[in-house]
């Protein structure tokens, strides 16, 4: 007696066994879009950097402006006061020439004495102010050596005398003032006496 086999059911046409891999143009459109994103947030970072490189110099551009406005308020006077300062120079000379020709008490030598000190203190309610020299070390932003002057008195580059005054105006140097400077003396080789020196053929 023959055995009857059951009959497989038959595939249907377009259907196997597992799973076909999705065809390459159904897979392109994912990797375009991750493609995509990557590049705008890119973007998005370069203008976020831009943006505050940008509001860091716009805040810097700011604060410059307002301490221009700050020094022109604050030195406003320095162009006039700085002309006036050949006629304080005038008004030494003119002191120092009267101190050598009058006694302290004369009235001339007295009344100009009070003019100079009446015009130092008008200008020092605006900030003026007389640079320190003599005894002084020697300071470039404070200072203009113009001669050097050997002393074993003072230590080297120290003030020793003043050649013109210099003033400030709020801190700021607005004539820097003329002086002489220290320097070391040099020392001279002693010379030999007559017994000491050497004849021919000696030594």
């Amino acid at each position: 007696m023959k055995r009857k086999h059951h009959d497989q059911p038959a595939e249907e046409p377009g259907q196997s066994s597992e799973a076909a891999p999705l065809p390459a143009r159904e897979q392109a459109p994912c990797e375009a879009a991750g493609d995509d994103s990557a590049k705008l947030q890119a973007e998005r970072d370069d203008l976020r950097s831009r943006l505050q490189r940008v509001s860091a110099d716009y805040l810097n551009y700011q604060k410059r402006i307002q301490r221009d406005i700050e020094d022109g308020r604050e030195y406003a006077n320095a162009e006039l006061i700085k002309s006036l300062l050949s006629v304080l120079d005038d008004m030494e000379r003119g002191l120092a020439a009267a101190r050598a020709n009058h006694s302290s008490d004369d009235p001339l030598l007295v009344g100009m004495e009070l003019v100079r000190q009446k015009t130092m203190e008008t200008l020092g309610r605006f900030g003026l102010s007389v640079i320190a020299c003599v005894g002084e070390a020697f300071d470039p932003a404070r200072h203009s050596a113009i001669v050097q002057e050997e002393t074993a008195e003072h230590p080297p580059m120290t003030v020793t005398r003043e050649l013109q005054r210099g003033y400030m105006l709020k801190g700021r140097t607005l004539r820097p003032a003329m002086v002489a400077v220290s320097k070391t003396p040099q020392t001279e080789t002693p010379k030999p006496s007559p017994g000491q020196e050497n004849r021919p053929g000696e030594g």
